[in-house]
């Protein structure tokens, strides 16, 4: 059942402190690509330390606590691994491989959790690639449909339907239509 492993995964990370919630899906797709591919988890992991430190509540000594071990695991990795050939667009091509099956499901009318996942997961690698500046303009682009799909397709998947691609070359539909930008103003 998906909502077990999502309750698992989780729990994955029991002791982050309140004010640090914010990084817990970068610190969860660590472990995740622990296997698939370290420097991908490597850069997670970067990427949650960097905006913890820059988020965490001073006056909670627990968040420092958290932090420190981090850091240090993120210094040994960093030795262990050598120097690493253009880490952005190891990462940028992660995200994309996964954003690219995720669509793909749901021009095919079979978008489900594993969608929602999908675009979740290429969205936070995405966002991962932060730690070099602003994102490339289709990756920005490409970082906002995956989060907007990944809420409608969550909500249609709650509501017990299935979520509908817009209509092939129609422009209509829930996509954005070719050759408009989305405001973060249409945003729920």
């Amino acid at each position: 059942d998906w909502q077990q492993r999502v309750f698992r995964m989780a729990n994955l990370i029991p002791d982050l402190p309140a004010s640090l919630k914010p990084i817990k899906d970068y610190l969860v797709k660590a472990i995740q690509m622990d296997k698939i591919d370290p420097v991908v988890a490597h850069y997670c992991r970067v990427y949650a330390c960097e905006t913890g430190l820059q988020i965490r509540d001073k006056s909670d000594k627990s968040t420092i606590e958290f932090l420190m071990p981090l850091l240090d695991r993120l210094e040994k990795e960093k030795q262990s691994m050598g120097p690493i050939e253009d880490p952005k667009m190891q990462i940028e091509l992660m995200a994309l491989k996964i954003f690219t099956k995720a669509d793909n499901q749901y021009y095919a009318c079979k978008a489900d959790v594993n969608t929602v996942k999908g675009f979740r997961a290429s969205a936070t690698l995405m966002e991962v690639c932060k730690i070099w500046g602003d994102l490339a303009p289709d990756i920005a682009e490409k970082y906002k449909y995956a989060k907007v799909k990944a809420a409608e397709i969550f909500k249609a998947v709650q509501e017990g339907r299935v979520a509908m691609p817009p209509e092939q070359g129609t422009g209509q539909g829930e996509g954005i239509p070719e050759g408009e930008e989305e405001s973060d103003d249409d945003m729920p």
